[in-house]
């Protein structure tokens, strides 16, 4: 059984990550379709790589003649369902997608533009849907956007946190109010994500330990103007990052101005860490619906659910997360099982030669 997965760019170690544990359970062969011209920054264990030119993309996929097809839920890979039995990832919607281009355009006109763009673009992103043979959602908004348009849906959550992350985090404390609260920003410091807000919500909270965690655009603006509560750290390599939230972050602040399925929801809460953010399209149903953390609507809210945080209640948000978050090995063994499914019920389209 062939199973061919088209990367949108370059294989980072996150996507080898994904691909290798994909191959654990896999009953046959995985072959990574790259843009060629990049290089491999590490090379995948037991996957096979293949370049092609983005133009040259679909050709490409019929010579391999896949039993199925792992792709992007984006426009550039609408033909592949005409090709071969394919699988669409579906991880923004229309509102995700305006809100991430609204967030670095100025002006109303181009508000407007936006809006009118994204609005004709759905089109596309409800056809693929329709016409893909499984859409594998990654969190509640793409599912509920999308998951009624096709014939064999199934829900995840993207993260890399395995079972032997979960048994650490089990092991740590809460924090006990002996010492300040320490509070951690951690992803890309650009607009995105909402680090501006962090430095709002600390300057109304003097007597707590914020750090904010990555690199970014904004990194170096944020650091002259942050008051002297807030700790700017770099980037950290995954194992370490995961170490250092589990030993030194008491809660995530993650205020994300618009509602990406961010991995990093559901690795701090893997680490024991639990997490307030604002009441986006993602966060506000994992806040609000299972209890896993905080949603509040602007930086002085934000501020004062901080405030008024008991030991008791990160405890309680912690235990929820570490009983019920399914660990890396799990969703990445859900979704093989799917890609079997499609694959064995399905017409094979391309022809081996």
């Amino acid at each position: 059984m062939r199973l061919v997965y088209v990367s949108p760019g370059p294989l980072d170690a996150k996507a080898v990550e994904g691909l290798e544990q994909y191959a654990a359970t896999w009953p046959g062969t995985i072959i990574a379709l790259i843009p060629a011209g990049h290089a491999v920054e590490t090379e995948p264990s037991g996957i096979h790589t293949v370049p092609a030119k983005v133009a040259d993309r679909l050709d490409a996929v019929a010579s391999l003649d896949p039993d199925v097809v792992l792709a992007l839920h984006r426009p550039e890979n609408i033909g592949l369902t005409r090709i071969a039995p394919t699988v669409l990832t579906a991880e923004v919607t229309k509102r995700i997608r305006t809100d991430l281009l609204r967030v670095s355009a100025r002006g109303a006109i181009n508000h407007a533009r936006i809006k009118v763009g994204q609005t004709r673009l759905e089109h596309t992103y409800r056809s693929m849907s329709r016409s893909a043979a499984g859409l594998q959602c990654n969190g509640y908004a793409a599912w509920d956007a999308y998951a009624g348009l096709n014939a064999n849906p199934m829900r995840f959550r993207d993260h890399r946190i395995r079972e032997s992350d979960l048994t650490l985090a089990r092991e740590r404390s809460t924090w006990d109010g002996r010492r300040p609260l320490r509070v951690v920003f951690s992803g890309r410091v650009t607009a995105i994500k909402g680090p501006r807000t962090v430095l709002a919500v600390a300057a109304l909270l003097p007597n707590v330990e914020f750090v904010i965690l990555g690199e970014g655009d904004q990194k170096d603006e944020l650091a002259a103007v942050a008051p002297s509560n807030v700790l700017f750290e770099s980037f950290l390599p995954f194992a370490e990052w995961t170490s250092y939230m589990r030993e030194h972050a008491d809660l995530a602040l993650l205020p994300h101005p618009q509602g990406d399925p961010s991995c990093t929801y559901y690795e701090a809460l893997g680490c024991g860490v639990p997490v307030i953010g604002l009441p986006n399209t993602t966060w506000a149903q994992l806040a609000n619906a299972e209890g896993l953390g905080w949603a509040e609507p602007d930086a002085r809210s934000l501020a004062t659910r901080i405030q008024v945080l008991r030991p008791e209640d990160l405890h309680r948000v912690r235990q929820r997360a570490l009983a019920t978050l399914e660990p890396f090995e799990r969703v990445a063994a859900r979704r093989v099982s799917h890609l079997v499914e499609v694959a064995s019920s399905s017409t094979r389209i391309a022809k081996r030669p």
